[in-house]
């Protein structure tokens, strides 16, 4: 995967439909054309916020998500292996748990 613009990111003012980086050169925008800018500006200036919060969290969600599955899997590998419990629901609820982790790491090009 290619190296993006660093973080942050932040929306301009007072258009915001640009999303801007952190020398505040444009990233992208959410404007299609001119034809559209009044009618859909509110929409826009939506989908650029959303854009910039999860582009500034991702790093973070991804650290919170790979401690998770460490966490599942430390808890996983220490129910199957007891004497005392054999719970094969929660083992196999906690692989499925694992596998969704694992694709959502795979899809965003994130090590595990």
């Amino acid at each position: 995967m290619a190296e993006s613009t660093p973080l942050p990111w932040h929306i301009s003012l007072p258009d915001e439909t640009l999303i801007l980086g952190p020398d505040r050169q444009i990233v992208a925008t959410t404007l299609q054309d001119d034809d559209d800018y009044q009618a859909n500006c509110d929409r826009r200036s939506a989908d650029a916020e959303l854009i910039v919060q999860c582009v500034n969290t991702h790093p973070a969600a991804m650290a919170a998500l790979r401690e998770s599955y460490v966490a599942l899997a430390f808890a996983f590998n220490r129910l199957h292996s007891s004497g005392r419990s054999r719970d094969g629901e929660l083992c196999s609820d906690f692989g499925k748990v694992r596998g969704r982790i694992e694709a959502v790491f795979k899809s965003t090009g994130e090590k595990l």
